[in-house]
């Protein structure tokens, strides 16, 4: 037993003049635990050489330096004092005596506590901006805040959050999904999810303007598009399904494919049915390669002659240009974004008319006929916005509404697009 005694009591020592001590809360054990050990060795009373003396000094400096921050905050313990008693909390209490003055340290864990307490308030005003942060992207993407233990427990705080910190649940793996969940559920991309619907959700939350954070909301959203970059998506309406690949056209400066154009010519039928109609964008190719009987069963169970206006994309592999047909007035018109005219197509719908006004027995528009090119509509000014420009001639024209847009509008354009599709239906 003595043998046994005798080696702890030299692992005493020899643990008495290393540092390699622990941490442990806020600082609490590193005090103890060298203030213990460095009075250990003053009760052997065996001599000390000059290295392990110049040890214990540094280790004993240190943890002065340490007893010294917990006697700054006596004042708090002792208005503290009362109420942790009253609470029944047991608590394993020290007396530390520095300068004649008695003050008490409290347990590890109500330590914790108390200093979680004290930090509270201060934390929410020094690093108003952190916490401010994770305010926004509770709402933005429904998650819960952490709170200020974190920083009672030692570590050190960030002054900026990391996108680490923030991990946002896709669909299934929360019970409660986000805004940023829910506009991928509904739509499959944050392609049509712009600053304004954030900033929007924001305000609605905060009753607040959040304008001068959008370089963290942006930031935070790109991190989670490159999360969920991933997705099986598809819409599906009459004949027509679009997946990823097809809505993705509508992102930044891409070009619009067949399937696209098509399909919202679907949507702006079914929203006057009874006045436009829309042919399919492989009408004039097939027109073009195989003539008149190529296209004859298109117009089947269609009477083009009792709509008021034919709407006719033209796809010019790496153009769209729109040719319409007003028949109370029998005027064929060319748009075009770029101020292109392409003749050839409107004499080829012009000999469409008059055959197929010859096979539906229908002599009164066999004459009559007249061309034009609009001229004063709005331009595109880059090389990818053709097809965007496109559809929103066909809606203005379809709904009789003034060509109010630009190539600024543009992006918001393909945002709206991309909307109407994904919920099937043309928006205002």
């Amino acid at each position: 037993m003595k043998k046994q005694k005798k080696i702890l009591w030299r692992k005493g020592i020899h643990l008495a003049f290393s540092e390699k001590w622990n941490t442990g809360f806020g600082g609490f054990k590193k005090f103890c635990f060298h203030q213990h050990l460095c009075i250990l060795k003053a009760k052997l009373g065996r001599p000390v050489t000059c290295s392990r003396q110049l040890r214990h000094f540094q280790c004993r400096k240190k943890a002065l330096q340490i007893q010294n921050t917990w006697i700054q905050d006596a004042p708090f313990f002792a208005k503290t004092k009362s109420s942790v008693a009253a609470q029944n909390v047991g608590t394993l209490s020290t007396k530390v005596k520095r300068k004649n003055s008695k003050h008490f340290i409290s347990s590890s864990r109500t330590l914790l506590r108390l200093q979680a307490e004290r930090l509270l308030p201060s934390a929410k005003n020094s690093d108003h901006e952190y916490c401010g942060e994770k305010s926004i992207l509770k709402a933005v993407a429904d998650l819960p805040a952490n709170n200020v233990l974190g920083q009672a427990n030692g570590h050190r705080p960030r002054t900026e959050p990391q996108a680490s910190d923030f991990p946002m649940k896709f669909n299934g793996e929360s019970q409660s999904p986000g805004f940023l969940d829910e506009v991928m559920k509904k739509y499959g991309s944050l392609v049509p999810l712009s600053e304004k619907d954030v900033l929007g959700r924001l305000k609605d939350v905060f009753n607040e303007d959040f304008s001068n954070r959008k370089p963290f909301i942006n930031r935070e959203i790109t991190n989670y598009r490159a999360r969920h970059q991933k997705c099986n998506f598809r819409i599906f309406y009459n004949k027509h399904m679009l997946d990823m690949d097809d809505l993705a056209t509508l992102d930044g400066q891409n070009w619009l494919n067949d399937q696209v154009i098509n399909m919202y010519g679907e949507l702006i039928m079914d929203a006057v049915p009874d006045k436009v109609h829309f042919f399919n964008s492989f009408f004039h190719r097939q027109l073009v390669t195989k003539g008149y009987n190529g296209v004859k069963r298109w117009t089947k169970k269609v009477d083009l002659f009792k709509k008021s206006l034919l709407l006719i994309p033209i796809h010019l592999e790496v153009h769209w240009s729109l040719i319409t047909v007003t028949l109370s007035n029998r005027i064929i018109s060319f748009y075009d974004s770029q101020g292109i005219h392409f003749k050839f197509c409107v004499e080829n719908i012009r000999k469409y008319l008059l055959t197929e006004a010859r096979e539906k027995n229908r002599p009164e528009f066999l004459q009559g006929w007249q061309t034009a090119v609009t001229k004063c509509i709005p331009q595109q000014k880059n090389d990818s916005d053709c097809g965007v420009f496109v559809l929103q001639y066909c809606k203005c024209l379809a709904l009789e509404q003034p060509f109010q847009f630009s190539q600024e509008d543009m992006p918001r354009v393909r945002k709206r697009i991309y909307k109407e599709l994904c919920e099937c239906r043309l928006m205002d």
